[in-house]
């Protein structure tokens, strides 16, 4: 049986495919960048596909994941599902949670920036 995965776009145009995880559980202790998802909801919205509520970039899973600061305010927003793409490289990652962070906006990454500011 094949993965799950979702494929989000970039402010670049380019996809990436994601896997998708529905449970909490041991999660691998490789970087990358994760999002907090609302899954789709047919008839909500116009185009029918998930909402991303949050994204980051980690360089380990394990030790992100286990306790995550912004996973019960995604969760009080609908957020059920964790899609994950490992990327070993620093750079990389940064580059990519950059492109899809510039073209999903997600709430709690706004929130998140006024927190701070």
């Amino acid at each position: 049986m094949a993965a799950n995965t979702y494929n989000w776009q970039g402010a670049s145009n380019r996809w990436y495919e994601f896997d998708v995880a529905r449970a909490q559980r041991d999660w691998e202790p490789v970087g990358g960048v994760y999002m907090f998802v609302k899954p789709n909801e047919p008839n909500v919205y116009e185009w029918g596909g998930p909402v991303c509520l949050f994204i980051a970039k980690t360089h380990d899973f394990s030790q992100t994941l286990a306790r995550h600061e912004w996973w019960q305010a995604a969760q009080n927003l609908g957020a059920a599902e964790i899609h994950l793409l490992a990327i070993r490289d620093e750079e990389a990652r940064a580059r990519v949670e950059k492109d899809i962070l510039e073209a999903q906006t997600p709430i709690l990454n706004r929130n998140m920036l006024r927190r701070v500011a």
